[in-house]
């Protein structure tokens, strides 16, 4: 009898390592393919923020050229930069620069639902800016169409056109931190 017993013990300890056995490697696979599915959900997201910040960045681009024919008027002479442009060079600024805000705040919230929040609040800064930038040229055009004198057009200019170039860079640091930190 005592052999009964040592096998029915053996083929019960067989019995319990085997489904021992199977419950680790069943639990192994599960947290492997858990494991697998945030790798890709992260790489997916991330690759999604990148093409949100490409989206931001490129709605961005008309303030340059804006920027360029206003606050550092190519081709003008540095002796003419103090007052304003012309009125149709000032009002096509403000027309880009509408067109533009709107791009931008639709770009924007892409970055909201894509985050993470620093960089959607960075872009958010970046669509004020732009904002206040417009609001200034509205400014001067009025002026300018009024005939009003032009104080203080290029101080507030500088301070405009600084505003939006700070916020663009904070901007882009923190999507190239976001990009380029490791999973």
């Amino acid at each position: 009898m005592d052999q009964a017993w040592a096998a029915l013990l053996g083929t019960g300890l067989g019995v319990a390592g085997t489904l021992c056995t199977s419950g680790l490697t069943y639990a192994s696979a599960r947290r492997q393919a858990h494991d697998q599915g945030l790798v890709e959900h992260g790489r997916a997201l991330r690759g999604e923020r990148r093409e949100a910040y490409l989206a931001f960045m490129q709605a961005a681009e008309p303030v340059d050229d804006v920027l360029h024919r206003i606050a550092h008027q190519d081709g003008v002479p540095a002796s003419a930069r103090d007052a304003p442009p012309p009125v149709e060079v000032l009002d096509a600024a403000v027309q880009e620069l509408g067109s533009a805000v709107f791009a931008l705040y639709r770009a924007q919230a892409r970055l909201d639902l894509m985050g993470p929040e620093p960089v959607a609040e960075d872009a958010v800064n970046v669509w004020s800016d732009v904002r206040s930038l417009r609001a200034h040229l509205e400014g001067v055009l009025h002026g300018v169409r009024e005939g009003l004198p032009d104080d203080g057009y290029r101080t507030g200019l500088e301070d405009a056109v600084d505003a939006v170039e700070r916020s663009r860079e904070k901007f882009t640091r923190s999507a190239r931190e976001v990009i380029t930190a490791p999973p």
